[in-house]
């Protein structure tokens, strides 16, 4: 008999034995021993619909390895970073982390190209003067892609990083949502509706969770239990939709990882 590290969270243990009866894969976070918060800001959301990311609008989820580019709007940026993403192979996704240096509004191509693209991050010592893009090769104006839908992933100017709440999860790792919290800017007042959503791979997005907030009654957090499951080769998301135009909103959500531990 194969035995595997468990944890000494209740809920913990009942999502692990939830994917077994699911999924009949045994799942270890002990073995994995990795969190994962991803958060986004969409500042522009409208009244559909959309990705709370920096972009706008809602990412065109690819089916082939051709994320495949980096750029900056400002041609002074030529800082090393990291790109994390994933591969797709044999309808697998892979998780892939990779190192990259700017050049200015020129474009840089990447050693390894992906059908996903999660976080873009500043890893040097001088800050981003540009919005940094990852994107499908595609024709660029001074560092900008000129095809919305080949955008996967944004770094707004002084920010250092994407902020995209959305992600991937390879064909070994399932994910844990433990919580997540939503919320609408004070710039303007305004609501929005917000859903967690869940795809696994060539399936449709279902929603998991939803709430409401609006400027004036602040920040949501959910607390869930128990906490929901997201699937081995699986993509997960936020989206929103607000009660005007241009509103500015943002959500985060917390995830435990559990490996499959037949193929850790």
């Amino acid at each position: 008999m194969t035995f595997w590290p468990r944890s000494n969270d209740p809920g913990i243990e009942h999502a692990l034995d939830v994917i077994y009866s699911d999924y009949g894969v045994r799942a270890s976070v002990v073995q994995k021993s990795k969190d994962l918060l991803k958060f986004g800001r969409n500042p522009s959301c409208g009244t559909s619909y959309e990705t709370v990311w920096n972009q706008g609008g809602t990412e065109t989820l690819i089916t082939t390895n051709s994320i495949d580019t980096l750029s900056s709007s400002n041609a002074g940026d030529m800082q090393a970073v990291v790109v994390e993403g994933h591969t797709l192979a044999s309808d697998n996704f892979t998780f892939v982390v990779q190192s990259a240096t700017l050049n200015g509004q020129n474009k840089v191509v990447l050693s390894t190209p992906l059908a996903r693209v999660t976080r873009v991050y500043n890893n040097d010592s001088t800050d981003f003067a540009g919005d940094i893009y990852c994107y499908e090769d595609d024709t660029i104006v001074s560092g900008v892609p000129q095809t919305t839908a080949k955008i996967h992933a944004k770094a707004v100017a002084g920010d250092n990083s994407t902020q995209k709440c959305a992600t991937t999860l390879s064909y070994r790792d399932y994910g844990i949502i433990t919580a997540m919290e939503v919320g609408v800017f004070e710039k303007s007042s305004a609501s929005a509706d917000f859903a967690l959503q869940i795809r696994r791979y060539g399936k449709t997005f279902r929603t998991a969770s939803r709430a409401a907030c609006s400027n004036q009654s602040g920040a949501l957090e959910i607390r869930f239990y128990p906490y929901i499951i997201v699937p081995a080769n699986a993509d997960v998301r936020i989206v929103a939709a607000a009660s005007g135009a241009n509103v500015d909103v943002a959500a985060e959500f917390q995830t435990i990882l559990a490996i499959d531990t037949a193929l850790a």
